[in-house]
């Protein structure tokens, strides 16, 4: 490690021997870039030396290049219901959503099939009666 003289240490300026002495100290101890390792200066991967071999997936990404991954059932991937297995049977009207796909609905009076309009005149009508008594 480089001895380096500061003022701050010393309590009192240097003297130009001091500042030439930690020139020559910084100079002399500095590191040569030709001794470092080529990765040292770019910085590449591919410049290191025992480097692990990597599994295909590591530089791929790829859920495919996994090894020893389980057997996924067809709705993992497609998210469709109908590739679930041991769904109940639905009936129709579950995924219709049709009045005229239910089964034992009641047998309804005409007045289920008229427009509520058709009654107005009547119910005028009976109130009218009513409140006449």
């Amino acid at each position: 490690m480089t001895t380096i003289v500061t003022r701050a240490g010393k309590g009192s300026p240097l003297t130009h021997a001091e500042v030439d002495a930690n020139f020559s100290n910084l100079n002399s101890d500095k590191v040569e870039t030709s001794a470092l390792a080529t990765v040292a200066t770019s910085g590449a991967y591919a410049d290191l030396t025992g480097t692990p071999t990597l599994a295909t997936v590591a530089t791929s990404g790829l859920y495919s290049d996994l090894s020893g991954t389980p057997t996924l059932a067809t709705v993992a991937t497609s998210g469709l219901y109908s590739d679930l297995s041991g769904t109940p049977a639905l009936a129709t009207v579950a995924t219709t959503g049709a009045y005229s796909d239910l089964t034992g609905t009641p047998t309804l009076g005409t007045a289920a099939a008229a427009d509520t309009t058709d009654f107005d005149a009547a119910g005028t009508a009976l109130a009218l009666a009513i409140a006449l008594g």
